[in-house]
């Protein structure tokens, strides 16, 4: 506060100019650069190098570098950047940048190729942690590589700054080890950038960004997410959960009038000492709050680096998207596009390790489908994978050679980006396969010659007949093609190469490179129950899904396989229901219903749905049951069906002799007022007292109920028992007969 002598009353002049001074003094914001500006930084050469920060609103600035000098102007927010050009491989320079009477000097610049090492724990995993550590320490020292890691953090909002960065350093045995407060930078950024400075004889910095056990979405920005439609849903989460937003501020504005409208409703339940309705409310604050969620990493991890000039960068994650199929895919997609659009190059490179086997607890083929998505991923231009699944370890999840993947990731650099097209980088991937009678031959691309790393056969190869069971294959290889029979299988459908999360494969090509997991051929759908059942020619696969990992969205169960449409205004004339088992240890079990409708609406006859007309307990008539479970009932059948969406208790309805109030079985009792709820599909054989089929609590995922004949617990018909997780994988199957 300014005080005047006597208390007398200042002048206008006096105020105007304290005005002034302090107005001056405010936007006097000291001149600043991002924190991955430090000295020992690396440039990257031979392209346009933006330097960016902030300083006082109105001023000049000019940045130096190399006998370079460009100026800019300080905008109105305090930011202002500068674009050098071109700038060749070299160094050590002074970085210097300059506004009135405020510098900063960054010393011991080297201009080069800069590139961002990004992903969950095995990009992260320290260099200490690795095979053959101590004595890579002994010789990695070397000015000409840099590095720097950006520390952990997530935000809600993308920042302008990194708040916690081990900033750029020359590779020395202590800064290799202790750095990043004692935990040592990334094995597999430092084996890329090592081999990377070896062939190409500059300098070659690396600024590595990763944090264990996280997903893809939380590193993609937004700009990602809405340039892939099949993320449509993801990409309206982050829009919702973004303040500024078209998306968020019409919702707001709509609250907005909702709350002007209940304002006198509340006023009138006020006067009349009533409730009043429901206060309209919007979110308050985002949803993107930890480290998985959409954005939250690219906004703390990524961002702040944008635009730093880069060639590119290597990538090694998606263990915890595991399970997620070709959708990987999709948000791979979505990283590399939304990290060209921010960075302002569309020629962002991106290399990526294929995920190395590992014997996870469940889901073995859930790898494998990842393993297809990451194949599929290199479709998209500026793109290589390194396959290493002749370097993994199964029983580690952070396999400890990284040597090895750095140098398969620098190479496929090499060959892509700088043109060395003598340094062999692919794996050997699938191209086509060719049935001849009972053999199979399988072509492979980025292979002049296979051959195996032990000199044995190839392993891993598999052949399905008709019935869509594998069978390990006799492989033999000619040239760049691997010849598959198989002792049985007569007319061959699909083959398969590693399609096991613990597949170690032993082919490879003549570089050593080893070839990536494939499926190929297509198996009819319903190719195992005719194997099974003869005779089921004018069946049609109505709905098709696996009972032991059923999949439910929004409430809605998903079938793998939906025809129901087709039978509309068609008379269906039997319907049969197929059950195929496979346990994790022993042989697989089947049971094959067949009998006439029960209905008329085919939309009925799946899964039961929670509408009026859809619950049925009643007789059916006609049944023929074929299975491989010993003392199942196949004959003089007393068929009997329950089905339904809703709750249902242990007394009986249908007053069967046999069947008991006491426990779940083959008569109990609907409970209407849950619905939709347990839900059970039950095909049952009265006489008996058996239950042929049971699959229920379809909503609970791998905690459902699903049996053949009766089951050993307390319950018979399955209730409650959670036996879906004691299988590896199933099939169930409603087919029908229809008028066409």
């Amino acid at each position: 506060m300014m005080y005047f002598k006597n208390s007398q009353r200042p002048c206008l002049t006096a105020i105007l100019s304290a005005i002034l001074f302090l107005s001056a003094f405010a936007n006097a914001a000291p001149l600043k650069m991002p924190a991955i500006f430090t000295d020992h930084a690396v440039l990257q050469q031979n392209e346009m190098v933006p330097v960016w920060g902030w300083g006082a609103p109105g001023a000049e600035v000019s940045v130096s570098i190399a006998g370079q000098t460009k100026n800019g102007h300080i905008n109105e927010d305090g930011k202002w950047r500068v674009d050098l050009e071109a700038l060749a491989a070299g160094g050590p320079h002074e970085l210097k940048i300059v506004s009135g009477d405020e510098n900063i000097t960054l010393s011991d610049i080297l201009i080069g190729e800069v590139w961002l090492g990004s992903g969950q724990s095995n990009m992260q995993w320290s260099i200490k942690n690795t095979d053959g550590y101590e004595e890579e320490l002994k010789q990695c020292a070397n000015d000409n590589i840099r590095f720097a890691m950006v520390h952990r953090e997530h935000s809600t909002e993308p920042l302008e700054d990194l708040r916690a960065l081990t900033p750029w350093m020359p590779c020395t045995a202590e800064s290799l080890a202790e750095c990043c407060n004692g935990e040592g930078f990334s094995a597999v950024s430092y084996f890329f950038a090592k081999y990377l400075q070896q062939k190409l004889g500059v300098p070659v910095g690396i600024i590595n960004t990763s944090w264990g056990g996280t997903r893809i979405e939380p590193w993609t920005p937004p700009e990602g997410f809405e340039a892939v439609p099949a993320l449509a849903d993801i990409a309206a989460t982050v829009r919702m959960n973004t303040p500024a937003s078209e998306d968020y501020q019409n919702v707001l504005r709509d609250t907005i009038a909702k709350v002007e409208a209940w304002l006198p409703e509340a006023e009138t339940a006020l006067d009349t000492g009533t409730f009043p309705p429901a206060l309209p409310s919007i979110a308050s604050e985002s949803a993107l709050n930890t480290n998985q969620s959409p954005t939250a990493l690219y906004n703390a991890m990524v961002n702040p680096l944008v635009p730093y000039a880069n060639r590119g960068f290597i990538w090694y994650q998606g263990e915890s998207n595991r399970g997620e199929g070709m959708l990987y895919r999709d948000k791979m997609e979505a990283l590399i596009r939304g990290w060209r659009t921010t960075f302002e190059n569309e020629e962002l490179a991106c290399y990526f390790v294929q995920l190395a086997p590992f014997k996870y607890g469940d889901k073995p083929m859930a790898l494998p489908e990842i393993w297809e998505a990451q194949v599929a991923t290199i479709d998209i231009p500026g793109t290589g994978m390194a396959v290493i699944n002749d370097i993994g370890n199964i029983a580690d999840i952070h396999p400890r050679n990284k040597n090895d993947v750095g140098k398969r990731l620098a190479w496929l650099a090499l060959n892509k980006t700088y043109g060395q097209t003598d340094v062999i980088c692919d794996s050997p991937l699938y191209d086509r396969h060719e049935v001849d009678g009972d053999t199979v031959r399988v072509y492979f691309k980025n292979a002049k010659e296979l051959k195996t790393r032990d000199g044995a056969a190839p392993t891993w190869f598999e052949i399905s007949g008709m019935d869509g069971v594998y069978h390990q294959a006799n492989a033999t290889i000619e040239g760049n093609v691997v010849v598959l029979k198989v002792d049985g299988v007569k007319q061959p459908m699909a083959v398969r190469f590693a399609w096991d999360h613990c597949a170690e494969p032993n082919l490879m090509n003549e570089a050593g490179l080893p070839a990536s997991a494939f499926r190929a051929g297509t198996i009819p759908l319903d190719g195992l129950v005719r194997t099974l059942v003869p005779g089921l020619t004018p069946f049609f696969v109505i709905y098709a899904l696996d009972p032991t990992n059923p999949v439910v969205q929004d409430g809605n169960f998903v079938y793998t396989v939906d025809n129901s449409d087709v039978l509309a205004e068609k008379k269906m004339e039997r319907v049969a229901y197929f059950l195929h088992l496979t346990p994790k240890e022993g042989d697989a079990q089947w049971v094959y219903i067949e009998m006439d409708p029960f209905t008329k609406n085919a939309k009925h006859i799946g899964v039961p749905v929670p509408e009026k007309g859809a619950q049925f307990q009643r007789n059916v008539k006609n049944l023929i049951v074929k299975s491989n479970v010993p003392g199942l009932p196949v004959e003089n059948i007393s068929g009997y069906i329950e089905a339904w969406s809703c709750n249902y208790g242990a007394p009986r309805k249908r007053g069967f002799e046999n069947a008991s109030d006491e426990v779940y079985d083959f008569d109990d009792s609907m409970l209407m007022n849950a619905n939709p709820g347990y839900g059970c599909l039950q095909i049952h054989d009265t006489a008996s007292g058996t239950t042929l089929l049971a699959f229920n609590n379809f909503r609970a995922g791998r905690d459902a109920d699903v049996g053949i004949g009766n089951c050993s617990g307390e319950q018979p018909d399955w209730t409650f028992s959670k036996s879906a997780n004691t299988y590896a994988g199933g099939q169930l199957l409603v087919l029908v007969k229809a008028d066409y």
